[in-house]
């Protein structure tokens, strides 16, 4: 092993200088690209591209080259716009260009190649997963279904809160989040509790931390796709990666073939509201000119999972942070939540309308404190600002920059609830 790792290693700089002899001798058409930092042969701008803080090399590449800049990572052409305008350029304008997302080895591995909603490419299964996610899920009608589960779960946490400070025990508050988050996911996807058959001690969160953690690893077969898949197993994240993900597999496929058990066991008058995801998902799939698979199953079970685990309750740790760090703010939601909640001792779902300023301190957390977006991909090539873009060039909107953007935002590093006021009184 130790022999073929070294030979590998010494083949590396030829394959370096024979991928770009054949780059710079292929013909090709003279773009007017958009402005950016200089590439050098092979790994293009990747050297300069902070693993941990993208966003941020990014916004500071905008000061230098302007609102949009070219990028090559790797043998892989990128764009980052960060200003508002070109966001609703890419978003909007020219939504069916941009609406796509490219085939990056975590989001095809997840998504079962590509049977969910988050990684799919743009098309007919696309748009019909899309319509039961919101109207099988995230709808006004289907939301209220699933209070008493949540109720449940945060009112274990406050007992679990209570206990440890009884006890005069440390609390780790982040870590309480997430697992509250799974745990209420769990609960609407597979409609059972945190603590029972495939709560905390089935390991079931653990794997889901895991997956997590690989969508922040760099897969270097998405940059350089002749050859990156083999350092990638060299180095242990395609390892990592097909063992996490063969592992929830098998947990989604024992989930689903449990459901199907139930529901034929179930009288034929059962109450449908009574329905998990899962459940939904599987009575869908029934219905005549259906082409949901278990596949598609699979794939929109993680994209709940992922994106309603972590996301939640970074989300929730960031709105705590800034409350800490802003007195002011910070009183004034006390002193509403007083006044809302009186004697009860607690909030309920139904206090939350009753809420307005928490509302806005939860939009200036987001604002502040956005989820890195999943990137698009090109479908075609395009003009965007006067520029050349070729098809199946990565486009990434740069949320971080947007929000702070001093011509969208007075004081945009500041946190300040109340800007949002006058968009809450539009019921925007």
């Amino acid at each position: 092993m130790a022999a073929i790792v070294l030979l590998l290693v010494s083949l590396l700089p030829v394959l370096f200088l024979f991928l770009f002899l054949k780059e710079k001798t292929k013909q090709k058409p003279r773009l007017n690209l958009p402005p950016g930092p200089k590439p050098i042969p092979v790994i293009g701008n990747l050297h300069q591209m902070s693993h941990d803080l993208p966003h941020k090399t990014a916004y500071e590449f905008s000061k230098t080259y302007g609102p949009i800049v070219h990028i090559r990572m790797g043998q892989i052409p990128s764009i980052v716009v960060s200003t508002p305008a070109l966001a609703k350029e890419i978003l909007r304008n020219q939504d069916l260009v941009f609406c796509s997302r490219p085939p990056l080895t975590v989001l095809r591995k997840y998504s079962f190649n590509g049977c969910d909603v988050a990684a799919a490419p743009y098309g007919e299964h696309w748009r019909n997963l899309r319509k039961i996610f919101i109207l099988e899920l995230l709808s006004n009608r289907k939301l209220p279904f699933f209070r008493s589960s949540r109720q449940s779960e945060v009112d274990q946490m406050i007992d679990s809160i209570r206990t440890r400070s009884d006890q005069d025990s440390p609390v780790n508050i982040s870590d309480l989040m997430v697992r509250l988050s799974s745990s209420i996911v769990c609960r609407v996807v597979f409609g059972y509790k945190s603590k029972g058959k495939y709560g905390e001690r089935s390991g079931f969160h653990d794997l889901l931390e895991e997956g997590n953690a690989l969508f922040d690893t760099v897969f270097l077969a998405d940059y350089f796709p002749r050859f990156g898949w083999i350092i990638d197993w060299f180095t242990g994240a395609r390892l990592r990666l097909e063992r996490n993900a063969r592992q929830l597999d098998k947990f989604y496929n024992q989930v689903i073939e449990e459901h199907k058990i139930s529901a034929a066991a179930a009288e034929k008058g059962q109450d449908l509201h009574d329905e998990d995801f899962v459940d939904v998902m599987l009575r869908l799939g029934k219905e005549e000119g259906s082409t949901i698979t278990k596949d598609h199953i699979k794939g929109a079970i993680m994209d709940v999972l992922v994106g309603g685990t972590d996301t939640s309750a970074s989300t929730v740790i960031w709105g705590m942070a800034e409350l800490a760090r802003n007195p002011r703010v910070m009183k004034k939601a006390q002193e509403e939540l007083w006044s809302v909640v009186g004697d009860k001792g607690k909030v309920e779902e139904s206090d939350l309308p009753q809420l307005e300023y928490l509302k806005l301190v939860v939009y200036e957390t987001m604002r502040l404190h956005q989820q890195s977006p999943i990137p698009r991909e090109s479908m075609e090539q395009c003009k965007v600002d006067g520029y050349d873009i070729p098809k199946g060039t990565l486009v990434f909107v740069n949320a971080w920059a947007l929000a702070r953007d001093e011509s969208s935002w007075e004081n945009a590093l500041e946190f300040r609830p109340e800007r949002f006021i006058p968009y809450q009184s539009l019921g925007k």
